[in-house]
């Protein structure tokens, strides 16, 4: 009975020790890797939009605050023009006016016009003894402040391009004058040349690495720092633009790719007086894509690594902890086949050794008897 029993365990095909304990590690790499692999990309969409929305609220903010700011340089040296030509007449303010013009690169025209609407001096004399009266820029003047949307101006459109071309196109901005007894005795203002402003937003964008979308209260574009903009209905950035709402999300824009872009709902800085202007900004949604790819690689790398470490410390713990207990069991089944064998000492565990020590004795008491 005991040869049989001893050949049964012999052919006994359940696993060792060791190969329980690989198989365990095998496991838990498997299972751990398997969680962390579905946490990381159910949670890389979610990182990369967190990250995208970040990017493009702070850029767009830092673009429109930017824009403002020059447009308030000019509102600057408006208000240093509504002062100083309180004091002054004829020749003098048209100095004054010409000196604020500069080299007209930025600035197309500059003109004050009196209490009526009429022209009374300008920047080379353009549309000196027009009635500016109907204009929205002499209306909100005469008021207060005021700052003008783009809109294109036909008549002096002619007179500073007469061959003709691409329409011009105009920010305005506009102080009443008011004379020593503060009343007011006029308007001046400002035709900002637009493709100046355009092109300042072009080199913004490019600077911040986002594309920029200027849009009026209409919700139409205005100006763009791309190629193309979309038109009215055509995203719901446009619409927000109309109810004046800051909003911001991944959506696909007409070109068929997708971005995740951002509503700064004002764009305004200092004392500058509002345009009704929404400055909109995009995104690629793929832009940090490449970083997360760069990313995956390493902690490829770095898993890679770690799986070699972890087999290496799996082989040293066999050799070391379990190595021992297979040893005591092949000596445990000698002596029971009836060999004079006495088992190996080891301490490398506690158990081990007291397993080694048992099983000595039960040897070394089965030899006594067998003495006797």
């Amino acid at each position: 009975l005991k040869d049989h029993v001893m050949s049964d365990v012999k052919r006994d095909g359940r696993m060792s020790f060791a190969t329980a304990t690989y198989g365990f590690v095998g496991a838990s790499v498997l299972v751990l890797g398997l969680a962390a692999s579905a946490v990381f990309w159910s949670r890389s969409e979610t990182v990369i939009d967190e990250a995208l929305d970040l990017a493009v609220r702070l850029r767009t903010e830092a673009a429109g605050e930017s824009f403002a700011r020059l447009l308030h340089e000019d509102w600057v040296d408006l208000g240093f023009l509504a002062r100083a030509a309180g004091g002054l007449e004829g020749e003098d303010i048209g100095n004054l006016l010409e000196g604020v013009r500069g080299d007209g690169s930025r600035m197309s025209w500059v003109g004050y016009a009196d209490v009526d609407g009429v022209v009374l001096e300008a920047s080379d004399d353009l549309l000196v003894g027009a009635d500016v009266s109907e204009r929205p820029w002499f209306r909100n003047g005469l008021r207060s402040g005021f700052a003008g949307d783009v809109h294109d101006a036909a008549l002096l459109a002619r007179m500073l391009r007469p061959e003709g071309g691409d329409p011009l196109r105009f920010i305005d901005l506009a102080l009443p004058v008011r004379n020593a007894e503060n009343e007011v005795q006029g308007v001046v203002g400002m035709h900002i040349d637009a493709s100046w402003a355009e092109q300042t937003l072009a080199e913004t964008g490019r600077m911040l690495g986002i594309d920029l979308y200027l849009i009026n209260a209409a919700g139409d574009v205005v100006m763009t720092s791309g190629d193309t903009a979309p038109a009215a209905g055509e995203l719901d950035l446009l619409t927000a633009a109309r109810a004046g709402t800051a909003s911001s999300g991944r959506e696909t824009w007409p070109d068929g790719r997708e971005y995740f872009s951002t509503l700064v709902p004002t764009v305004s800085y200092g004392d500058l007086p509002s345009f009704g202007w929404r400055l909109a900004g995009r995104i690629d949604a793929t832009t940090f894509r490449p970083g997360l790819n760069t990313l995956v690689g390493s902690a490829g790398v770095a898993l890679a690594v770690a799986l070699v470490a972890l087999a290496l410390l799996s082989v040293l713990f066999v050799r070391i902890f379990v190595r021992p207990f297979s040893a005591l069991s092949d000596a445990a089944r000698r002596m029971a086949d009836g060999e004079d064998v006495y088992p190996p000492e080891t301490g490398a565990t506690r158990e081990a050794a007291t397993l080694s020590v048992a099983l000595s004795r039960l040897q070394a008491r089965r030899s006594g008897s067998s003495g006797t």
